[in-house]
């Protein structure tokens, strides 16, 4: 597969995969007020664009894990991890994917997720503001990421 191939075949992946992990996150923010992480997944490197299980692999400490139900049926070509931030001027998480050719070249694509307070200019009103997403695009790991 070359790498236009197996990124296409992540991104194809990753637009409904976003879309659930957004909607599952929101769902785990209300109840906690917190993100949840996920290791790795699959453990191993998904070489090739290999469809490969999904795993929800929380870390050992979130006290809140039985809580963490993502659950992704699909197989996925890539290897993603979860980050959650929190931080004085918000929280958000982050998705990080690692795709890898036959020949070892990594590759990894992120997107950030983090919430906005309402609008409250006229405090009767409050205006619900976007959440803010940035998508870092593909580039090229210099060193290995899964190994």
């Amino acid at each position: 597969m070359t790498l236009t191939e197996l990124r296409d075949k992540a991104d194809a992946k990753l637009a409904t995969f976003w879309s659930a992990l957004v909607t599952k996150q929101n769902a785990y923010y209300a109840k906690h007020g917190k993100f949840f992480q996920l290791l790795v997944s699959p453990e191993n490197p998904v070489v090739d664009g290999a469809d490969s299980d999904f795993t929800t692999r929380s870390p050992s400490d979130e006290r809140f894990a039985v809580d963490v139900d993502f659950t992704w049926t699909e197989k996925i070509p890539f290897n993603i991890t979860v980050d959650e931030w929190v931080g004085t001027g918000g929280n958000g998480f982050k998705a990080t994917v690692v795709v890898q050719l036959p020949n070892g070249d990594q590759y990894t694509r992120s997107r950030t997720y983090e919430p906005q307070p309402d609008d409250l200019t006229d405090p009767e009103n409050p205006v619900a503001v976007d959440p803010v997403q940035n998508d870092s695009g593909w580039s090229k790991v210099e060193e290995d990421v899964i190994a």
